[in-house]
């Protein structure tokens, strides 16, 4: 369940936004409290002019509450939120009012409260983000709603304990509230008005200011790269700010740090953010948009331009530098054409000189400089991307490492992640190499090539030796695997994502994805899997993990396998429930898994009848305490042997024990309920009825024992 809240001063603005019903949305006015105006607007003006007697110039505290889509009663869930939260920060007599909307089926509620008190006090919303979330967990638990995971779990579980709603704290801790990072929203609500105003999505501008933060190494690339996509880097009061497409503004601070997160590349620090900025003295915020303006109307200018401007120059002009020629040069070229004998030298030295830059010009006009300057940045933009490359292999490689050596080796470097130092290179021929620089290891697989000359390198430094972990084996969801052949970067990608739900550390390239599993490397291309470096339990328990969940519970070995290969991967999809093809166990595994289903067998049919014994045990003591439905399930012998055996002494004393210690004297029991059942029913022919409760019973023995009847 969602919640938020902001404080102001009240006024028409508020009204208007609460009574909007834009894009088709119902608003329902809920009754106010101790307020006298009839409508929305009339309730908003007696809560503020009653609170101008308050220390404060901001009165009004305003909060939206959205129970989730899937909410069965949602003006229950609001009901019980608005109950907490007026107790969690001292609202139950404060002056109130609010609305209900309902659009496309979901139904929220803005709730407006006077923060002043009768004696000009303000209420405190000290830590109210934390407390806010408090609320909507409680509510979410109360609900049975799923729980939310916010910014302040940790500290609303804490508070919550101390409160003595333990209970709702450990349904947080079991959810995994409390577990990794604390939740950040996506965007805040002013952010998404901006992008809903101006059209320009968030997300289009932290990818943008990303790619531009990973493309540049000082300010000046920086501003350049950001430049390409419409943006300006501008100076603001509290630091530096983004102007983008349209004008808005955005903290580059916040914008990077969110698109880093969003991205899972290391977290993008204000200190990171100045130091590479410093030197350049960029405009003012003011001093941008007046430059994006004026370069809108200038383009505007050009556009409503005549086509045919500039089309009345003299026939026969040349353009040259920007310039055109005067036509009286042309003219006097002329004159030297048509073959005039009076012709001057000065004539003639002018045509000469027309004939050469004619022909330069034509000349110039063959050469196509636009492909020019294209192929111009795409060699920049590879050259500046092979540095980028070696400058993350220098800081990941260990100290003095020569990376530029190898940066045209390079095709793709993922970096260690938090709590990880292991990083994989990808090479530009299809190898990898894997190096942990704690562990003081490389490892290589794949084609072999320039990923053995990078590998022996960092070995070298390191003083190791490289471990190559070769193809051991492969695995298919059919027979027809084998025909795939490339995978799709998007089909990389969604593996990728599949393998990290599950767990496992997956890294996606050209040839597939790859996932760590124990000492091996798996390749993944959808259909097919190729193990390297061994035929270890991991891999195996993550080839099952591939078989039950993606294709269907069927597994098909490829190539050649050993019979200790194949026994260990037929015997744990036995026990995984997986049907596997194209494999033939050994006998002596068979009979083992044949060994290992009787034992299990037993060992279920032993805890069956221990769970019988204990219920019989645990309806004895119920019996014993005078439960008649109780009695009645146990079989005959226990009715009797609780009936009429025992006495009521005999039975209180019973009732007192604990199971553990009943059900082993339960086989004596049934026999002493045998022996005084036959004895009770033979002469007599009637059947044992347990003893009815003190309070049901009409009469009583003369010796006050609770006689059958």
């Amino acid at each position: 369940m969602i919640a938020g809240a902001t404080r102001g001063a009240g006024g028409p603005s508020l009204a208007r936004h609460l009574m909007s019903r834009k894009g088709g949305q119902n608003v329902e006015v809920m009754p106010a409290r101790h307020l006298m105006g009839e409508t929305l607007r009339e309730q908003l003006d007696d809560l503020v002019m009653t609170s101008a007697h308050g220390r404060t110039s901001r009165p009004v505290h305003h909060v939206h509450i959205d129970p989730p889509p899937d909410c069965a009663d949602p003006e229950a869930a609001i009901e019980t939120f608005l109950k907490h939260y007026e107790a969690e920060f001292g609202f139950e007599n404060s002056q109130r009012c609010g609305v209900y909307h309902t659009k496309h089926g979901r139904r929220h509620a803005h709730v407006v409260w006077s923060l002043v008190r009768d004696d000009g006090s303000v209420v405190s919303l000290a830590h109210d983000h934390a407390r806010r979330e408090k609320v909507s967990r409680i509510v979410e638990f109360e609900h049975g709603l799923p729980f939310t995971k916010g910014r302040h779990n940790r500290s609303a579980a804490a508070a919550l304990r101390k409160e003595g709603r333990a209970d709702v704290a450990t349904a947080m801790e079991a959810a995994g509230l409390l577990d990794g990072r604390p939740g950040i929203a996506h965007s805040t609500p002013r952010q998404r008005a901006q992008a809903e105003r101006t059209t320009v999505p968030i997300d289009e501008i932290r990818s943008d200011a990303l790619a531009a933060w990973k493309a540049s190494d000082d300010a000046k690339s920086f501003a350049i790269a950001l430049h390409a996509f419409g943006s300006i880097v501008a100076t603001g009061n509290k630091g530096f700010v983004l102007v983008d497409r349209s004008g808005s503004t955005h903290s580059l601070n916040r914008v990077l740090a969110a698109a880093g997160r969003q991205a899972g590349e290391d977290r993008i620090t204000a200190a990171a953010v100045r130091k590479r900025l410093a030197g350049i003295n960029f405009p003012t915020v003011e001093e941008a948009k007046n430059a994006r303006s004026k370069r809108r109307n200038s383009e505007r200018s050009e556009r409503r331009a005549p086509d045919g401007a500039g089309a009345s120059s003299p026939p026969g002009s040349v353009e040259r530098s920007g310039r055109r020629e005067p036509a009286r040069r042309n003219q006097a070229s002329l004159a030297s054409d048509s073959g005039d004998p009076r012709s001057s030298p000065d004539s003639t030295s002018a045509h000469r000189k027309f004939v050469r830059e004619r022909a330069a010009a034509i000349a110039l006009s063959t050469i196509d400089l636009q492909a020019i300057n294209t192929t111009r940045r795409d060699v920049m933009k590879s050259i500046k991307a092979q540095d980028y490359k070696a400058k993350i292999l220098a800081e990941i490689a260990p100290k003095g490492f020569n990376s530029h050596a190898f940066a045209l080796d390079l095709r793709m470097i993922k970096q260690p992640s938090p709590g990880n130092s292991t990083s994989r290179i990808m090479t530009t021929d299809g190898g990898w190499i894997e190096y942990d620089s704690v562990r003081k290891s490389v490892r290589t697989w794949g084609p072999a090539g320039r990923a053995q000359v990078l590998a022996a390198a960092l070995a070298h430094a390191v003083g190791v030796e490289v471990e190559h972990l070769a193809k051991t084996a492969s695995v298919g969801a059919d027979a027809a695997a084998l025909k795939v052949t490339k995978v799709s970067e998007d089909a990389v990608k969604s593996l990728v994502i599949w393998w990290s739900m599950r767990g496992y550390s997956a890294t996606g390239g050209p040839d597939g994805c790859w996932i760590t599993a124990g000492h091996s490397r798996i390749r993944d291309t959808g259909d097919l899997l190729e193990i390297h470096g061994g035929l270890t339990d991991e891999a195996i328990a993550a080839t099952l993990v591939k078989a039950r969940d993606a294709w269907g519970g069927g597994v098909y070995l490829y190539g050649h396998w050993t019979e200790a290969e194949q026994d260990r991967m037929w015997i744990a999809a036995m026990r995984a429930g997986i049907e596997i093809q194209n494999c033939n166990p050994s006998e002596s595994i068979q009979k083992a898994w044949q060994r290992e289903q009787e034992a299990t067998a037993k060992t279920a049919k032993t805890i069956s009848a221990v769970r019988t014994e204990v219920i019989e045990a645990q309806r004895l003591l119920e019996a014993a305490k005078g439960d008649v439905e109780s009695a009645k399930k146990l079989p005959g012998n226990l009715q009797a042997f609780v009936a009429v055996f025992l006495d009521d002494d005999q039975r209180r004393e019973l009732a007192a024990q604990p199971i553990a210690e009943i059900v082993p004297q339960l086989e004596r029991f049934r026999k002493l309920g045998t022996t005084e059942l036959q004895s009770y029913e033979a002469p007599a022919g009637q059947k044992v009825a347990f003893a009815e409760r003190e309070k049901d019973k009409p009469s009583v023995g003369p010796s006050g024992a609770h006689a059958p009847q």
